[in-house]
């Protein structure tokens, strides 16, 4: 059993241990600075402890160890030495230079570069004498494509760059030349290069310790600041966790995440980018459910069963319970994204695998599945934008009127807001009337077309950092507006 399953799957192992190391240097550096902050300030840890139980972070802290331990199993699966390279690479200088004294009338002088020649992208020979230069040596029982030597006129470099796909100048993991110097003076052969790591993949693991740090961080950071907002957040986010429904979504798209691996979509070798595709839509369907069923229940049942009345008489004004509420839906809708995206970046992982053995591909690398699973997450990031845009929608209707027609509102305007552009374009031409409607959807709805990212999944296309910045801009802008309606609409509601 153990031979089959490191045949077929440890290929799709390395890309989900990344993401399980990266949660627990995540962990651990959450954990010291909490007994840190025991050691300075033991009230303030106490308060810190208890805030495990205030909705998020207890989810968060226990996501973390899930993460944690799925690396901790997997590390006998892992090519550690091949991340560690790629690692320490990437914290190290990128540059060759160096300068070796050939002999004269030297024959075949080696030299060692002291660099593995798979981690060069760039390299260039240039000697102040005469000199030829041999970059590959035979290995013995393998047949190579033999690389002429390298014949170097004074002050004309010879360049190698592994972006132009020309044959790699050496063999094996060991980069060494062999100068000979036909002259009777002595020649300084300079050797400059740039080194890349290995495996750029492996730059998965500071990311995604980054990313959480950053989520606890920020977390913190609120938990301080709006002492009040914030406590009707945790508030809103403990209800939602006890909510049937959030227990419902999260089993249902974990387990429909993970029947997608086995799923045939006849899509002739194209059945990784249909997941993905499958997975980021029953994410944000599903978050989205959770999120409108929230914003009823923490405001509609709220106003409707009078203990908004009972909130609202303590020292809380209306905006902080609106922007309260909202943060509460926000964090809700990160937990979803958080949870059921690892597992999405799991399933992704294993299908770049199953997908090659069912349709009789070569196997694949590990960073091939790397790879396809990094582009899971710029989805994940729009997806979560679009909930967010939405639960500003979700809240203001919500001031006003029940579950059911908040549904009914929010689900349309979902189907609405990526028809717009296909609504504008087609009332070109047409009568002003339909002109003007159409006008008036794309003034009046969010545009959410732009937080879909099908065609690039398809295409292959990366997502560049400017796209996920102008498209949070827009979320911000359009839930801003959506909180100034809510909080007008909430202003003048009789709570009693």
């Amino acid at each position: 059993m153990v031979p089959l399953l490191a045949n077929r799957w440890t290929i799709a192992i390395p890309p989900i241990w990344l993401v399980g190391a990266g949660a627990a240097l995540a962990l651990a550096v959450i954990l010291a600075a909490w007994a840190a902050l025991r050691a300075v300030n033991p009230r303030a840890a106490a308060e810190a402890r208890t805030s495990l139980g205030d909705g998020f972070a207890g989810p968060l802290g226990w996501l973390l160890l899930a993460l944690a331990l799925v690396g901790v199993a997997t590390t006998p699966l892992v090519p550690l030495g091949q991340i560690g390279r790629s690692l320490g690479r990437m914290a190290s200088t990128h540059d060759l230079d160096r300068g070796i004294t050939v002999a004269p009338h030297a024959t075949l002088q080696p030299v060692e570069l002291d660099v593995r020649p798979q981690e060069l992208d760039f390299l260039s020979l240039e000697g102040s004498g005469p000199l030829t230069v041999r970059t590959q040596q035979a290995i013995e029982g393998f047949a190579m494509a033999k690389v002429p030597d390298i014949d170097l006129a004074p002050s004309q470099p010879w360049t190698w760059r592994r972006s132009e796909g020309g044959t790699s100048p050496f063999l094996g993991t060991t980069a060494r030349l062999e100068a000979t110097n036909p002259g009777d003076e002595p020649v300084t052969l300079r050797v400059r290069g740039r080194l890349e790591p290995e495996f750029p993949q492996a730059a998965i693991l500071p990311w995604t310790a980054a990313a959480l740090l950053a989520i606890a961080a920020a977390y913190a950071a609120f938990r301080l600041v709006p002492r009040r907002v914030a406590a009707v957040a945790a508030t809103t986010t403990k209800e939602a966790i006890g909510q049937p429904i959030f227990a419902v979504a999260l089993t249902v798209g974990a387990v429909l995440l993970v029947l997608f691996i086995v799923i045939p979509y006849n899509t002739f070798g194209e059945d990784v980018k249909m997941l993905k595709d499958s997975g980021l839509t029953l994410i944000k369907v599903l978050s989205l459910l959770v999120v409108v069923w929230t914003a009823s229940v923490a405001v509609a049942d709220e106003i409707e069963g009078r203990t908004a009345l009972t909130v609202l008489s303590k020292p809380l004004t209306r905006p902080q319970f609106i922007l309260g509420k909202f943060t509460g839906l926000v964090l809700v809708a990160l937990l979803v994204f958080l949870i059921l995206g690892a597992v999405l970046m799991a399933t992704t992982s294993l299908k770049v695998v199953y997908d090659a053995r069912e349709s009789s591909k070569v196997d694949p690398l590990w960073k091939d599945c790397a790879d396809e699973m990094i582009t899971v997450v710029p989805g994940l990031v729009l997806s979560l934008l679009e909930t967010i845009l939405l639960a500003a929608v979700s809240l203001a209707v919500s001031t006003r009127l029940g579950m059911i027609p908040n549904l009914i509102i929010c689900f349309t305007v979902y189907a609405l807001g990526h028809l717009v552009p296909l609504i504008v374009q087609s009332s070109v031409g047409k009568f002003a009337i339909v002109r003007f409607v159409g006008q008036l959807f794309a003034t009046l709805l969010p545009v959410l077309e732009h937080f879909t990212i099908e065609a690039a999944v398809v295409g292959g296309v990366p997502v560049p950092w400017t796209y996920l910045g102008w498209a949070a801009l827009y979320a911000g802008l359009y839930s801003a507006v959506a909180l100034l309606v809510a909080l007008v609409l909430f202003q003048n509601r009789d709570l009693a």
